[in-house]
């Protein structure tokens, strides 16, 4: 079995603030850098948990985007798929980071067009897509007819409006049903079946389901979401049913709000069992 993500990789600087005034200087003492980026990120749990993992994404040849190969290597994840391209440089993000642990996230991203193709595995079984790289998401689907797909789906863009009605999982924030105006997981049902709505501390609805979320000590949000796909898809690969995958998920983007900065936070795949047997039994 193995997981292939496409999409956007970022790289992270994480500022913790107290406010943002006008006009003045803020020192700040303690902020940590790291890879970040939707797909980037949920491939690292599964890398991290021992999947046969793969990526599909672009980066510079330079410095972040020499970083996010080298994390991204830390666990073992297939990169010869990635396009490292020397005529773009790679997205970064400035995260303001507050005492709640809600954080505004200041993105530059790729802005200039690439030309270069990525190279494709020979077998896939679990396909996450973050929205970005739609054409190549059109392809994978095409290529790998067999494969579970998943559609991250964080904001609504209009350009994947097909792969939303396509895919067989799609998982959505409040973000998404915001920007479409729904209010009901029978309005998201109708644009697909298979649809789990997350809704951060509230956990998320799968079926009409509401799975609740875990308790945690809450520094960073940052990456929650990203952790929380590639546990799912991670759970896809391993042959889980659903309500498992999304127990797991729900686990894991809890336990990385614990920390600063998504991919630094990521916990272990035995940690998050172990925890989740706890809690568990602690709701019965």
């Amino acid at each position: 079995m193995s997981i292939l993500g496409i999409g956007q990789s970022v790289y992270d600087m994480v500022l913790p603030v107290d406010h943002i005034p006008e006009n003045e200087k803020i020192r700040i003492y303690h902020s940590v850098s790291c890879m970040g980026g939707p797909v980037s990120c949920a491939m690292y749990v599964c890398g991290k948990w021992h999947a046969d993992t793969h990526i599909m994404t672009r980066v510079g040849n330079d410095v972040w985007g020499k970083e996010i190969i080298k994390t991204l290597q830390e666990v073992n994840i297939d990169v010869s798929s990635m396009v490292i391209d020397p005529s773009i440089t790679t997205s970064q993000s400035h995260i303001l980071v507050f005492p709640s642990g809600d954080r505004t996230i200041l993105n530059v991203p790729i802005q200039k067009e690439s030309s270069m193709e990525p190279m494709w595995p020979d077998q896939v079984d679990v396909i996450l897509m973050d929205g970005h790289e739609v054409e190549w998401c059109k392809e994978a689907m095409k290529r790998y007819p067999s494969a579970i797909t998943i559609l991250d789906g964080d904001k609504y863009k209009p350009e994947t409006e097909d792969l939303i009605h396509q895919v067989d999982y799609l998982i959505c924030s409040q973000q998404f049903t915001n920007m479409l105006d729904i209010h009901s997981y029978h309005e998201l049902a109708a644009l697909n079946p298979s649809s789990i709505w997350t809704q951060g501390s509230k956990g998320c609805i799968y079926q009409n389901q509401v799975y609740p979320s875990y308790p945690c000590k809450v520094m960073d949000t940052t990456g929650a979401g990203d952790v929380f796909h590639g546990a799912f898809a991670y759970g896809m690969d391993s042959g889980f049913d659903i309500p498992s995958c999304i127990r797991i998920s729900n686990m894991a983007a809890a336990m990385v709000c614990e920390g600063l900065g998504g991919v630094l936070s990521v916990p272990t795949w035995e940690s998050v069992n172990e925890r989740l047997s706890i809690c568990e039994k602690n709701r019965k």
